[in-house]
């Protein structure tokens, strides 16, 4: 997957993440889809427990289906994540403070 370097980056940070500081205290589960929409993979990012995994959890705050290429786009700053809800390249559902929460993670990265 074109995306999991980033993956890997976001499971760093979590390690490295002081768990007292944190502001995103949900889980997400990704859907990572092909340029057809064809799901490739699913991967839980537990802010919880500060873990990520590959799989599906019957214990996500959000569920978010992205194709594994604009992911990665978001993931190297080179498109944001506002811009794909906006074109509706991104499936959201769920708690949406949740998930605006974990957004604006991605709005801060972007702007760095």
């Amino acid at each position: 997957m074109k995306s999991e370097p980033i993956i890997e980056k976001i499971r760093n940070k979590l390690k490295d993440s002081d768990p007292d500081r944190r502001t995103v205290l949900s889980v997400f589960q990704f859907n990572f889809t092909d340029a057809d929409g064809k799901l490739i993979k699913s991967t839980v990012f537990d802010f919880k427990d500060l873990n990520i995994y590959d799989g599906t959890t019957d214990a996500s705050d959000a569920e978010i289906t992205i194709s594994d290429e604009d992911f990665y786009l978001v993931g190297t700053k080179e498109i944001t994540f506002d811009k794909l809800l906006a074109e509706k390249k991104v499936l959201v559902k769920g708690d949406m403070t949740a998930i605006d929460k974990i957004l604006a993670k991605f709005r801060s990265g972007a702007e760095k």
